[in-house]
């Protein structure tokens, strides 16, 4: 696994270290933002703030940065090239072609520090979501997804904020999580089309098999692995390519009916 480490260079040589993120969390969350705006959002003390940036670099290192070891960042990149223009030039291709925003709904479990066991569950959910990434990438969309490091209050508010402006809603629903059945009610409620997706068994506990709650799981897409997940998302994507990319029928719902008591829209048929 690779790992994506982001200096964001600032004024009177202020910079801030983004360390330890995917390729697609460094593109979406400060690479396009930072060619859009000038500025990134992160973390201080539990709380979100937008801070601008002068330029920005970009490394790749197979080994994950380890602030508390008390190596300096600069020592540990070694001679590590910059590959931030590789990367920008990426995301301006991606905005280009003016892609179709996804959510993406998925447990946020693991650690990526933690035990041997906690790595693993972190890990194939980091995958699980780059794998969707890829498909969408196909069929010229990407995806959005909110990690658990912004403080509770923020986290909820990026959530409804980011489900109201994505098109349609890919949720994963393996290992039962509350907060992705309280994302995807969300998302109904406020009239967005769901892709159900899960796999067979819990990532957590594998030897259980996945249980899905309320009525969704006649529209669920199971999958035993990654490979099955990709042609499961694109066949279902193919199939309701219409619906899903439909603009007036979400925007109207959205716009006339308050989010708690809107009603749900048309199910997505299977793939």
């Amino acid at each position: 696994m690779a790992f994506y480490h982001v200096l964001a260079l600032r004024s009177r040589n202020k910079t801030k270290l983004i360390y330890n993120r995917t390729e697609t969390q460094v593109l979406t969350d400060y690479v396009i933002p930072f060619l859009q705006n000038g500025a990134i959002q992160t973390i201080w003390r539990r709380k979100a703030q937008v801070i601008s940036v002068a330029d920005m670099e970009v490394y790749k290192t197979e080994e994950p940065y380890n602030k508390t070891s008390g190596v300096p960042f600069d020592k540990f990149k070694r001679k590590k090239k910059n590959i931030y223009p590789s990367l920008a030039g990426k995301a301006k291709r991606s905005l280009s072609k003016q892609k179709t925003r996804v959510f993406v709904i998925m447990p946020i479990q693991g650690e990526e520090q933690g035990s041997s066991e906690e790595q693993r569950i972190y890990r194939e959910y980091e995958t699980r979501f780059e794998v969707i990434n890829e498909v969408l990438n196909e069929l010229d969309c990407f995806g959005i997804r909110i990690d658990k490091e912004y403080p509770l209050d923020e986290l909820v508010k990026r959530i409804k904020n980011e489900i109201e402006k994505a098109q349609f809603l890919i949720a994963d629903l393996t290992d039962e999580r509350p907060s992705c059945y309280f994302e995807a009610g969300y998302g109904e409620g406020r009239a967005r089309h769901i892709i159900y997706v899960a796999s067979d068994n819990s990532v957590i506990d594998p030897k259980e098999e996945t249980k899905i709650h309320f009525d969704i799981h006649k529209n669920v897409q199971f999958f035993r692995n990654h490979s099955q997940l990709k042609d499961k998302v694109r066949a279902v994507f193919n199939k309701n390519k219409g619906l899903l990319l439909s603009t007036k029928e979400s925007e109207m719902l959205a716009a006339t009916q308050p989010s708690h008591a809107a009603d749900a829209p048309e199910r997505v048929s299977d793939g």
